[in-house]
């Protein structure tokens, strides 16, 4: 009786054992992993007038914080709301990453709608993989990198037209109270609270 029991005892440790060989082997390639390094277009306006944006670059680094070569890289925007498009009007673009482990996503666009959006991007060399998200912005009236310097001069006008307005009234309003309250007889500008004497002694 205590052999037939000593053999089923083996016999469930080794299935136990066999069981358990393969989820060590699907762990393994979690270790030494890539990592995604963002180089450019995180929180990036892009000008929806202009059609000016900033595509992104990262580098893909392995867990040793080495420069990875060849590893593919997908960059995709969302399909609705603010977002912006590749070459060829797509919403996805492959790539792969040079000597310096860098790659771009090429030229992009921003689609009409203002507001933020995010780049999903993937690195995945053999079974080792990464993801990085990358934050961007849409804009009407904001400069965009890429754009004019004009398109940059008309923008700073148009967010602030108002405000430059009420200080050159400010400014008029002050020097009229100025030239309405000189006394030009004694030589004395006269103003609330202060007195300045500025003719001859």
């Amino acid at each position: 009786m205590m052999r037939e029991i000593g053999r089923w005892g083996s016999g469930w440790l080794l299935a136990a054992l066999c069981a358990a060989a393969p989820l060590a082997a699907q762990e393994a390639p979690a270790r030494g992993g890539l990592k995604i390094y963002v180089l450019q277009g995180e929180q990036a306006v892009n000008n929806i007038r202009t059609g000016a944006a900033t595509p992104p670059v990262v580098e893909v680094r392995d867990a040793n914080d080495f420069p990875v070569a060849g590893a593919e890289v997908v960059f995709r925007t969302p399909e609705t709301g603010p977002s912006a498009t590749f070459e060829g009007g797509r919403h996805e673009y492959t790539n792969r990453t040079d000597a310096k482990g860098q790659v771009s996503a090429g030229q992009m666009k921003p689609n009409g709608q203002e507001g933020v959006f995010s780049i999903q991007v993937t690195a995945k060399l053999g079974e080792r993989t990464a993801v990085a998200v990358i934050r961007q912005r849409n804009s009407r009236d904001e400069y965009a990198m890429g754009g004019s310097p004009t398109a940059q001069r008309k923008s700073f006008w148009r967010r602030n037209r108002w405000w430059v307005a009420g200080v050159l009234a400010g400014t008029g309003a002050g020097l009229g109270y100025f030239f309405a309250t000189r006394d030009t007889s004694s030589g004395a500008v006269l103003r609330p609270g202060t007195v300045v004497i500025g003719g001859p002694r």
